[in-house]
């Protein structure tokens, strides 16, 4: 089978390559120049509109951490982002604290009134009181449904929370029976 000039083989065309390259005859793209590219995109940031500007660099080391995610780590808490577990932690934290505030609350109204005797009887007294109770029961079951999910997404063992003992938080209060 006779060769056709006009159409090369693949053999014909690496050898083409191979004998272009040795010769240094490749034609190649010219050279990026990579240093104006940087200032470029140097001179297009807002230097005055960064997160965290005039702030200082948290530069505190982890330990623990391994060298590669060390480095994650820091970018998002210099950037002021912590991991979603840690940010349910600290919500639920923030609920328990502020339930137990509310109670804490109730009842110094609860002592307040019952003390100053202000109206014959004390049924609205007491009602209201129980209602605070109720309410921190309910307040206390929600928390545990979260604490329990918590638990469940927390990478340690001994970053799980504790449950609210309800009967625990009452027993103070003298209400620690329905």
């Amino acid at each position: 089978m006779p060769q056709d000039p006009d159409h090369p083989t693949q053999k014909d065309e690496l050898r083409r390559q191979y004998q272009e390259e040795r010769s240094g005859e490749t034609h190649h793209t010219p050279p990026r120049d990579w240093h104006k590219l940087i200032e470029e995109q140097i001179a297009k940031i807002d230097w005055e509109a960064l997160p965290g500007k005039g702030r200082p660099l948290n530069l505190e080391r982890n330990p623990y951490a391994k060298p590669d995610e060390e480095m994650a780590h820091g970018l998002l808490r210099n950037a002021g982002f912590t991991l979603p577990w840690i940010e349910e932690g600290q919500a639920i934290d923030a609920s328990s604290a502020a339930a137990r505030a509310k109670l804490a609350r109730a009842h110094a109204d609860y002592l307040e009134a019952r003390d100053a005797e202000m109206c014959s009887g004390h049924q609205w007294i007491e009602g209201a009181w129980l209602a605070a109770v109720r309410d921190f029961r309910q307040e206390a079951a929600a928390i545990n449904r979260r604490i329990r999910d918590f638990n469940l997404k927390v990478p340690s063992a001994h970053l799980q929370k504790f449950s609210l003992r309800v009967d625990e938080e009452l027993a103070p209060y003298g209400a620690d029976d329905d």
